[in-house]
């Protein structure tokens, strides 16, 4: 039984609803319980005859009512093993125990910066019960280990997998098709991000770049493709700097497989990251990278290989990095040969499913 918040769109998100498709249905039968809500991907999962829980947790710091259920839905489907994902970890851990689970399994797909305290003990506490902590990264596994005290005996990385068949590279008359249908000119250059709009994922800053970089290469645009508590503020921020006609806001989109590939360039400005599902997207899709020096960030964009990193402190690298790629076609298709390259030999999603399969069988098995 996979166990997460909810089934929107989002990279965690994605990887379950991979996970529950691509998992070989004659060694394993998955479940889905969603705690606070459905979303997107859980409406697909229930017309695909999966079977499907939402549990409507309620506010405050433990829902009683809501473990009595989850023991049960345990209890009833006679589940071995539990797969919870990020702010499941006390639900799963209790009731995993509570039913006699034969295994639960805890990934952790990333951190607030700075963290919260409350999480760190409910993930240390937790842990306790947990027979596997998977980090996204290395960064973060060893975060998990000295940060929130988790016993390295029970950690391990797995690094996210991308759906290669869903996420490839385009031809250039297909990708002006795309352009054409969101009102893009095939001479446009296109830069842009898929994200949350969320502090943590920092846009404003990715914002203020723009006009330096439109003074350089007019032609130039930024499409930000997601939703979020910030997407007013930036929109208000965009067009203080004159940027209505040079910063696109998409929207939230179910079918970024047909968006990402139009990039010219991926960039992620995040403050804090795990293994960034949108970044090996577009890496899958044979998009250059460029990308903040933070957390897994450095582990999937390869400097000079795929892309380039930078610090967060260094606004004029960025902006030179932009211009020297946009300017320069043979080395972003390089840079984009390369991306693929990398996604198919390391970091598809049959690498890290096979991981997993090979967990739960071993304690299933135990």
């Amino acid at each position: 039984m996979y166990i997460v918040l909810d089934m929107d769109l989002g990279g965690l998100q994605r990887i379950i609803n991979l996970l529950i498709h691509k998992t070989d249905k004659k060694q394993f039968t998955p479940y889905l319980c969603c705690l606070d809500r459905g979303g997107l991907f859980y409406e697909q999962l229930k017309l695909d005859s999966i079977k499907t829980y939402i549990l409507q947790r309620k506010p405050g710091i433990f829902d009683m009512t809501l473990f009595k259920k989850l023991y049960k839905m345990l209890k009833e489907n006679k589940i071995d093993i539990i797969h919870s994902h990020n702010g499941c970890t006390l639900y799963a851990a209790l009731a995993g125990r509570f039913a006699q689970v034969k295994g639960i399994i805890h990934t952790d797909h990333g951190r607030l910066v700075p963290d919260r305290w409350g999480a760190i003990i409910e993930d240390r506490v937790s842990s306790l019960l947990i027979d596997k902590f998977i980090g996204v990264s290395e960064e973060l596994t060893e975060y998990l280990a000295s940060k929130v005290k988790i016993n390295r005996k029970k950690l391990m990385t797995i690094i996210n997998g991308v759906d290669t068949e869903r996420f490839k590279p385009i031809n250039l008359e297909q990708q002006n098709k795309l352009k054409k249908a969101i009102g893009l000119n095939n001479g446009d250059k296109i830069i842009g991000t898929v994200c949350r709009l969320d502090p943590i994922k920092n846009l404003e800053f990715l914002i203020n770049c723009m006009p330096s970089i439109c003074e350089a290469i007019p032609e130039c645009k930024l499409l930000i493709v997601g939703d979020g508590p910030d997407s007013e503020q930036l929109l208000k921020h965009s067009q203080t700097l004159g940027l209505e006609c040079k910063v696109i806001f998409m929207g939230r989109k179910a079918d970024i497989e047909n968006i990402l590939p139009l990039f010219d360039i991926y960039i992620n400005t995040s403050l804090s990251e795990g293994t960034s599902m949108t970044i090996l997207e577009a890496m899958a899709c044979g998009v250059p990278v460029i990308a903040s020096l933070v957390g897994g960030n450095p582990a999937i964009v390869r400097e000079g290989k795929n892309g380039y990193l930078f610090p967060l402190d260094r606004t004029a690298l960025l902006i030179s990095r932009v211009l020297e790629l946009l300017n320069n076609t043979r080395k972003r298709s390089e840079m984009g040969k390369e991306a693929r390259k990398i996604i198919e030999i390391e970091l598809s999603f049959d690498h890290m499913l096979q991981k997993y399969s090979e967990l739960y069988i071993n304690l299933a098995s135990s």
